[in-house]
Parts: structure tokens; sequence; C-alpha cells
């Protein structure tokens, strides 16, 4: 159609609130195609209707609406007859390796209605895309949906900076960071063994997340940041660490990898699920075996007392991040694959 009829697209993103990083990806999808040029729109639908997404079969499109995105857990509520309709699948819920970090009742909602919505949602997908190799992957493996368009997740380079390498550096422990709520996926159960064995020499910042600290025992070298609700906030926590600590032993992408590394930090996580794609070993960050507690140690000792390796990983991350992740990069592969179907739909 060209860049002229593509900005002449207009994008519905119907979204149920999940209080989670799918909600997140909304938000940023559409912001980034609104800066250019090209036409979108959010409606958000409350939390409880994730457990009847067919109640909202009926709810009208924005008038002027060309394409449909939404996730993969209610995709098929928002089906329009002549509209094509985008499915996104963020991780797969249904891959066996998921399946040691889901509460029974988890479990059972996933099993009884999430597995037949993404199955509605798929067969009536105009086109359905995964964040990662990985997911599309467990997609296929799992559910046998093995016409999957990968579309990596992005990180906005311009926002997510590293700091001012003018800034006077300052006189700390070595700085870790971990992201994300604590978990057993997100492996949080992992940092205080962690911790306690690398010792003073060492300090981990850590949030909650969404959802509350589980366990009182922490180390003295264990700093909890509460939610971070700002971005600007979340920035200035990468930012003034040394590097990432993510063991996480399941992820659909891994976006706090990302971010990091956006923000010019090397990140130690687990060799395992999407995260290779993201972090390459021994140039970005360093790749440990998944629950392997003596080798995240090591891997944090290495980094810390290794200057020269900590500033090399930090810019091969940095740039990984601008080459291969940045809104540049993946957001055209969006506005490609928009143009496609609208041009499709007019014939």
């Amino acid at each position: 159609m060209g860049n002229e009829a593509g900005k002449r697209i207009k994008i519905w993103f119907p979204a149920i609130k999940g209080k989670s990083g799918t909600d997140v990806y909304t938000r940023r999808l559409a912001n980034a195609l609104q800066h250019r040029g090209i036409a979108t729109e959010i409606t958000w639908f409350s939390p409880y209707y994730q457990f009847a997404p067919y109640l909202l079969r009926n709810v009208p499109p924005p008038l002027g609406t060309h394409i449909i995105h939404t996730n993969s857990w209610n995709g098929f509520a928002f089906k329009r007859p002549r509209i094509p309709l985008v499915v996104t699948e963020h991780h797969c819920v249904f891959d066996p390796r998921y399946r040691p970090y889901k509460t029974r009742a988890q479990h059972i909602f996933h099993e009884t209605m999430i597995r037949r919505f993404e199955m509605a949602s798929f067969r009536v997908a105009s086109v359905i895309t995964a964040v990662s190799h990985f997911t599309a992957s467990s997609l296929a493996n799992t559910l046998g949906i093995s016409s999957t368009h990968v579309i990596h997740n992005w990180i906005d380079t311009f926002t997510f900076t590293p700091p001012d390498l003018g800034a006077s550096p300052s006189k700390h422990r070595f700085r870790l960071l971990f992201i994300g709520n604590l978990s057993m996926r997100k492996g949080a159960d992992l940092l205080v063994p962690i911790m306690r064995e690398l010792g003073p020499e060492f300090e981990l910042r850590f949030t909650s997340g969404l959802r509350a600290l589980k366990t009182t025992e922490l180390t003295d070298n264990m700093v909890p940041l509460g939610r971070l609700t700002e971005e600007s906030e979340l920035i200035g926590a990468y930012q003034q660490c040394d590097a990432l600590l993510f063991p996480s032993r399941f992820e659909g992408f891994g976006y706090v990898a990302l971010e990091a590394m956006a923000c010019g930090k090397p990140v130690i996580t687990g060799n395992n699920s999407a995260l290779p794609e993201i972090v390459q070993d021994k140039v970005t960050g360093i790749l440990c075996p998944p629950d392997d507690i003596a080798a995240f140690v090591t891997a944090c000792r290495n980094l810390a007392y290794d200057p020269e390796t900590l500033r090399q990983y930090g810019k091969a991350a940095r740039r990984r991040a601008e080459e291969l992740f940045s809104e540049d990069t993946i957001i055209p592969q969006y506005i490609s694959l928009y143009e496609k179907l609208a041009d499709s739909r007019e014939r």
C-alpha cells in the first residue's frame, strides 16, 4: 500500500486489563505507532472479563477501524466481520516447562478456560504473532499452531539509555538489580542464597513487582525498592546498577533483560526459554544453568572483579538493543504486517 496509505490505517487494541507485561506491550505498541503517524485506539475492559471474554463479542469497534489487534486469551471475542484480526501470543502457559511455577488454581484456570479461549482466537485470527522464537516453538509443540509470525518485543532506546558517562563514578558495593515479581518462575527464591554467598562486597536492589514479598528472610546486602510505578524510577534503577541479576526459569520474552541492556548494563540470567534470544553469553552478559546458585555467584564475581569486561559487556548490550530490538527495527515490522492485511481487505 505504501507509506502514505499505511498512515491512513487505524488499529484498534481492545484489551482486558491484566496488570501484567501484556498491558505494557499494548500501550507501548499503540504509542510507537502513533509516533509514526498511524492512528490507534485502546479500549480497556475490566479484568473480570478474562473469565468470560465472550461477553464482549458485541462491542463495536471504533469508527474507521482497519485492523484489530489483541492477545491470544481473548482475541476471538473481538473478531468482527470484514476486519482482519491480529492475535499475539506473549508466552505459552501450556508449555510443560511452565507447569512447575503455576499454582493449582492457575493450572485449572488455564486448562478449563484459557486453552479453549486461545484455540478459538487462533481459529479466527488473520495472523498469529509471537514475541519470540521460543514462544512460537511452544505454540507449535503444545497446541499444534505452526503458522506463527515472530516479531520480537522492542525497547525505546531514546528513553531507556545508559547513565551519563560524564558523571563522577560513585563509590559503592557492586550493585546488582532484580526487576520483577517475587515468584519462583522469576527465580526470586534464588536471590537470598546468591546474595548470602556473595557477601558484603555486593548489594542487590530488588523490586516487588506486582506481588508482595512472601518471605522476610533477607540478607543484609539486599535492599527492597518496593514497586516502581513510574518509568523514570525504573530507568533510574537500571542506570544506578552495575548489572542485572535475573535468575528466571521461564520467560516468553524477557523484557527486563532488554531494558537493562538498553541502559548499557550486562545481564546475568538463566540459559533457558527465550532469554538466549536476547542475551548473548559472554558478549552482553552471562547465561547460567537454571537453578545453579554457584554459577550465578561466579558470574557476579567475574563481572565485579573485571571492570573492563563489565564495561565491554555493557557497551555490547546497548549496541545489541539498538541494532536488533529498537523501535526503529521492530515497529516497521508491525506496520508492514498491518499494511498487507489492510491491502488484502481492500482487494
